[in-house]
């Protein structure tokens, strides 16, 4: 009896182990894939002229769209960096204390601002204020047009556009006001032109005239690919932080080992042909341990076809799974990389005594 029991207890620890082995549930990371935008031709767009729009901007931030790069500097001093962007302009990094800019600059104008942290000018709106405040004295138009030298392009925001990344008119200055949408909080505004907003196509278009088509990134990295990108890591970086502090939680330290892991994860991915991946495995977790970062926890954030860092920060707020990981209190340092349309943010939370 005692043997048929020892017999037993054996096969049903046999059966538990293979159990493990072969179904024991992983971690798995979703991609946050930004869908393409509908554009579609059409042959006649109404006029821009009669659509209502708020008055000009007199005061904030804002002001300085359309004005030289030095009459910024002259006020907020000598940028913290500044670096090519993927659309035709280059940015120039502003970073205070609780207040965060980035400049677009073409042919030394500004054309484009974005604006976070709870300090940031950006009246007549103002971060961690309450979203639905804009409704209230604000002329909204859910489907402005937008005319420019090349045609006419009438975009049309949704729902989820609405109550994530409304869209505001101010003379001829347009406001993207980025919301997280859990909370009703403003989380940051991107102030710019009209040429821009098309040129970045951030909602459904429909269009007369000229597309502005983006150039799908080459896998082979170039010099300038590659500064772009470990620029962009940095504002990752940087906003990322922002939000954790607007939401009270402490900012992270950044590692360069679990840099050097993200990047190679990326070029990874980069390389593979086909369909875009749309989850990822922890073996995120197996080149931690193998780049000797000892952790207790870890997750990771990873989008693909973001071409814009405060959309895609935007985007994870946004999305319960990776808002999770974005603000998560156990975390203490991240790390992440970019290539061929990936982006990674790695998370961990450091083994005691480390």
């Amino acid at each position: 009896m005692k043997n048929i029991l020892i017999k037993l207890l054996a096969v049903l620890f046999a059966a538990v182990f293979l159990f493990y082995l072969f179904y024991s549930p992983s971690l798995k990371f979703d991609v946050l894939e930004n869908p393409e935008k509908v554009s579609k031709p059409t042959e006649q767009i109404n006029d821009n002229s009669t659509q209502p729009a708020n008055p000009k901007l007199t005061k904030g931030i804002g002001v300085y769209i359309g004005r030289s790069i030095n009459d910024f500097t002259d006020r907020y001093g000598y940028p913290k960096r500044i670096y090519p962007s993927k659309y035709s302009y280059d940015n120039y990094i502003f970073q205070f204390h609780d207040k965060y800019y980035i400049c677009g600059v073409k042919d030394k104008r500004i054309v484009m601002i974005y604006a976070t942290g709870k300090a940031a000018d950006t009246y007549p709106l103002k971060i961690t204020a309450d979203a639905a405040q804009i409704f209230n004295g604000t002329t909204i138009n859910t489907e402005p047009v937008i005319k420019t030298a090349k045609g006419k392009y009438r975009f049309e925001l949704s729902e989820v556009d609405v109550k994530t990344q409304l869209l505001l008119q101010y003379g001829n200055i347009y406001a993207q006001v980025f919301v997280d949408r859990l909370t009703s909080k403003v989380m940051a505004v991107k102030y710019m032109t009209g040429p821009v907003l098309v040129e970045m196509q951030p909602y459904a278009m429909s269009y007369n005239g000229e597309i502005i088509e983006r150039t799908p990134q080459q896998l082979d990295h170039t010099i300038d690919e590659i500064s772009i990108n470990s620029n962009n890591v940095l504002t990752m970086f940087e906003l990322t932080n922002i939000m954790r502090e607007i939401n009270g939680r402490k900012p992270l330290a950044t590692n360069e080992l679990i840099n050097h892991t993200a990047q190679f994860q990326v070029a990874e991915l980069s390389r593979k042909s086909g369909k875009v991946v749309t989850q990822v495995e922890n073996d995120i977790g197996t080149q931690l341990k193998d780049e000797n970062i000892d952790y207790k926890d870890f997750a990771q954030n990873i989008a693909y076809n973001f071409e814009d860092v405060p959309s895609l920060i935007n985007s994870w707020l946004n999305s319960d799974e990776h808002r999770e990981q974005l603000l998560n209190s156990k975390f203490n340092e991240m790390g992440g990389g970019i290539s061929g349309g990936y982006t990674s943010l790695v998370f961990i939370e450091r083994a005691e005594g480390q």
